[in-house]
């Protein structure tokens, strides 16, 4: 409500207004007439300036007159020139002085002191110009003309001269437009006070108006604000009920604590889940009154907590009824604090969970069947794995042993077929139990090094007889750029790419296999790699693209029939990819061929690291090899008996047999060995609880190899665990425990090669090895072979280099890398012969050419050191 203007104040303001009226009048005089005198000054010294500067002008022109004349006094030599030149300069100084007297402020005067001080300096340096002419000639004046000297000066007196005239401009210009300003402000003034006065008439005119207006205006709003209020009461009081409706009947419970965990709040929710009234419980009752006892202590513990801290979150407590029923809710809560930070109360809402946590009790019971229902499963396939495995080891190992034997065509035709379809029924359950263990999450990616043009090599040596039993080609390429060794999981690489090979040979009658790795990206810690396999065959049909990853999928319904296979390969290949942390994809069409590609990211091995030796893992199988070693194996199986009997006593090893876990410890209570080879499954005592008596009461730290047939996810973990230090699956390969027991029972009969392989710099023997698969005998053929063919061809080059035909150098040098890459191209000396080939191609001097095969010839030497050193310890490996 605006406030009514009394009649005594418009008297009161009407009195103020004309003394403040006559006051402005007798300040604008006093103003005009002070105005009016600065005026008067401003305009003289704008006289002033304009004549300063037309002086200043005057005696810059004279200045370079005067040095112009010097000048050409110079030149030419006239005397004309200079006549009048000292009486023209004493002119110039006195005009200066009265410029400087004459100023217009202190600050010009300061400018005009420096520019009489240059004019000063170029005088005298004109006079020491004529003074030079007359006494020491043309030449040396002209010098002193071309000296910066003179140039500084008159640049310098021509800037300040010129700065100076801007002074003076500038001055002029701003007494001009002081002039102008204050002629403006008066006219201002005086037109304001005549509208200030006019105003003032018409505002003491209005305000009588409106303060009459006003006085009705107010018995109006009077009579509105009464019945405003009786509005805002009436919808105070129904919004008021409404929050207490809210508040009292949410689907949740609210209540409020003092200081002192006492409830002084509680709605009609909360009280109704209790079964108290509201006397019963506000200001009588405590927060743990109404809770279940181990509730009750911990909200008592950490009650002054909260008051502290100021809030709880998502807190799970157990309420307590007034019957004694108990229901588990979820508490959230706040404090209120007074403005000196001290508890008031808490603001705290309740869920009740009852029927949530039901429905987690079922999911946790659900979720325990469903593991119960797969251990069962995975129980189911390790049985039956068992069970199959079982007489499958027994048909290989024996078909193994067979084949060694003299047989007749047919019945070594009959024996391939034998073995042959073991693989194929091994490969199945293979596939099964790595569906199996992708399903657990027990499927572990290793991160080994290993030599990717290696892997390779046996993948290609492997698939190639096969491809060309159906006159298939069969390539493989691999980019030159992608480092050999890297850090990966090397048996899954291998997996996959058998996978896709085998379905690239089965599914294709003519044209060929082609497999490229090439590089996507590279930095120095990883490379990812772009594998494909491509195929010409009967291709996969468009509908069939999407599911051909999926299990039991194969690309036409008699495809099963036509050339068999689970539909479980491709399946587990995608799962091997993506567990590798990349993706498969697939291009095809019907009868034009098939192209798998995968990308998989690897590392690098650290520089300086070397990849560790292969030579123990492919070592050959020999009789004999284990002389002295005893070998305990522990198999309730016969025909796995008589097949390891058979095997061991091939290779002239030491061994017994028990039957049982109970019958192995007593065979190691009485007698010494060397390595146990320990069946899993077995009856009275199985192979985990032989391997604890082993370790924690005989104490005997012996090799223990465990034997299984179960191969399922965390099978090894679960052996190693138990105190075993290694494991083979059934069917047992023969390579792989022979393998074995020369990790276990090796003599030092590789310790003179692996401590050679420390001293070698002309060989790189991880390279030989991978190219020779690890054979000893290959190797001694092929370091026979370049003995035999190196010295020969190195008295070539060294014919060439005497006669110095730089062409035929050239092509030796070309021709002797190909014998010495077997020994890898890393080395000192090939790395020389490299060098030696490009400066034959360029021509270089033959002296040139002389010095780099003195070097390579001494590098010759060391190399064939090294490779007879090499020789002599597979020699004595036989």
């Amino acid at each position: 409500m605006k406030k009514q203007i009394k009649p005594n104040k418009l008297i009161l303001y009407s009195v103020a207004f004309s003394v403040a009226f006559i006051a402005a009048g007798i300040i604008l005089q006093f103003n005009t007439e002070r105005i009016i005198s600065k005026s008067r000054s401003a305009s003289s010294e704008a006289i002033e300036s304009f004549h300063l500067h037309n002086k200043l002008q005057n005696i810059v022109k004279n200045v370079i007159l005067t040095e112009s004349l010097v000048r050409g006094f110079v030149i030419t030599g006239d005397s004309n020139f200079i006549i009048g030149v000292e009486d023209t300069l004493n002119f110039l100084k006195y005009e200066l002085a009265g410029l400087q007297k004459a100023s217009v402020n202190q600050y010009n005067q300061a400018s005009f002191t420096r520019l009489a001080s240059l004019i000063e300096k170029r005088i005298q340096l004109n006079n020491e110009i004529i003074d030079a002419y007359t006494r020491l000639g043309k030449v040396y004046a002209e010098q002193r003309i071309s000296s910066k000297t003179g140039i500084i000066l008159r640049d310098s007196i021509t800037d300040l001269s010129m700065q100076l005239e801007k002074e003076l401009y500038e001055q002029l210009q701003a007494g001009i437009k002081e002039n102008r300003r204050r002629t403006i402000y008066v006219l201002f003034i005086s037109r304001f006070l005549t509208i200030l006065g006019l105003s003032g008439i018409v505002i003491l005119c209005t305000l009588v108006i409106r303060h009459l207006l006003r006085q009705h205006e107010l018995i109006k709003e009077l009579k509105q604000a009464n019945d405003n209020e009786t509005e805002a009461r009436l919808n105070i009081e129904r919004i008021s009920a409404e929050t207490q409706d809210l508040y009292n009947n949410a689907p949740c419970g609210y209540h409020s604590l003092d200081e002192n965990a006492c409830i002084v709040a509680i709605n009609d929710t909360e009280l109704n889940w209790l079964g108290y009234t509201r006397d019963e419980v506000v200001g009588r009752l405590y927060i743990y009154d109404i809770l279940d006892e181990e509730t009750a202590k911990s909200v008592r513990e950490n009650f002054p907590t909260f008051k502290k801290n100021g809030s709880v979150k998502e807190r799970r407590l157990t309420m307590r009824t007034k019957t004694g029923r108990t229901f588990p809710v979820v508490l959230n809560s706040v404090a209120i604090y007074d403005d000196n930070g001290n508890y008031v109360s808490s603001r705290s809402t309740i869920y009740d969970i009852t029927q949530q946590q039901k429905a987690e009790t079922a999911l946790k019971e659900a979720r325990q069947q469903a593991i119960e229902s797969a251990n069962v499963k995975e129980q189911f396939l390790a049985n039956m794995s068992h069970e199959i495995r079982t007489p499958i080891n027994s048909v290989i190992g024996f078909t193994n042993l067979l084949q060694k034997t003299s047989m007749t065509g047919e019945q070594q035709q009959f024996v391939n077929l034998i073995q042959s379809a073991s693989e194929n029924l091994l490969t199945i359950i293979n596939d099964i139990l790595d569906i199996s263990k992708i399903e657990a999450g027990m499927l572990r990616i290793e991160k080994n090094p290993f030599s990717l043009r290696g892997l390779c090599s046996s993948i290609e040596t492997m698939f190639y007889h096969k491809a060309r039993e159906k006159n298939l080609s069969f390539s493989l390429f691999i980019q030159d750029n992608i480092p050999d060794t890297l850090t990966g999981d090397a048996v899954r690489l291998t997996q996959i790419l058998v996978n896709l090979i085998s379905n690239a040979i089965k599914f294709t009658q003519k044209g060929g296999i082609a497999i490229n790795i090439i590089t996507l990206s590279q930095n120095t810690d990883h490379v990812n790699l772009r594998f494909s396999v491509k195929d010409s065959g009967i291709g996969i049909p468009p509908d069939k693209l999407d599911t051909i990853f999926e299990r039991f999928e194969q690309g036409e319904t008699d495809t099963t029939r036509k050339y068999g296979g689970t539909g479980l390969g491709l399946s587990i290949v995608r799962n091997l990819v993506q567990l590798q942390g990349g993706n498969i994809t697939v291009d095809s069409a019907p009868g034009k061929g098939t192209e798998f590609i995968f990308e998989i990211a690897y590392s690098l091995m650290p520089v300086g690291q070397a990849m560790p030796s292969s030579l123990s893992e492919r070592t050959e199988i020999s009789a004999g090899a284990f002389p002295n070693a005893r070998v305990l194996v522990v198999e309730d199986n016969a025909m796995n008996q008589l097949l390891i009997k058979f095997t061991f006593q091939s290779w002239k090893v030491n061994y017994e047999l028990a039957d049982n876990g109970s019958k192995a410890i007593e065979w190691l209570q009485r007698a010494t060995f060397h390595l146990v080879l320990l069946d899993i499954q077995m009856p009275l005592m199985d192979g985990y609880a032989t391997a604890q008596a082993i370790r924690k009461d005989l104490k005997i730290d012996i090799p223990i190899i465990a034997m299984t047939a179960h191969a399922l996810a965390g099978e090894r973990e679960k052996c190693l665990s138990f105190g075993m230090n290694d494991y083979i699956s059934k069917p047992i390969h023969e390579k792989e425990l022979f393998g074995l027991l020369t990790t276990y029972l090796a003599d030092d009969r590789n310790s003179n090669i692996e401590s050679l392989k420390n001293d070698l710099h002309y060989i790189d023997l991880n390279f030989l090895d991978d190219m020779v698969m690890g054979s000893g005998d290959f190797l001694r053929t092929i370091i026979k072979q370049f003995l035999k063919q190196f010295p020969g061809e190195m008295e070539a080059l060294e014919q060439a280099v005497d006669q110095k035909d730089a062409a035929k150098v050239a092509s030796l040098s070309h021709h002797i890398q190909s014998t010495v890459s077997i020994l890898g191209k890393n080395t000192p000396f090939f790395q020389q012969l490299e060098k030696l080939e490009k400066l034959a191609q360029k021509n270089t001097a033959a002296a040139a050419l002389s010095t780099e095969f003195d070097k390579l010839h001494d590098y010759k030497h060391q190399l064939l050191q090294e490779v007879n050193q090499l020789l002599n310890a597979y020699s004595n490996r036989q």
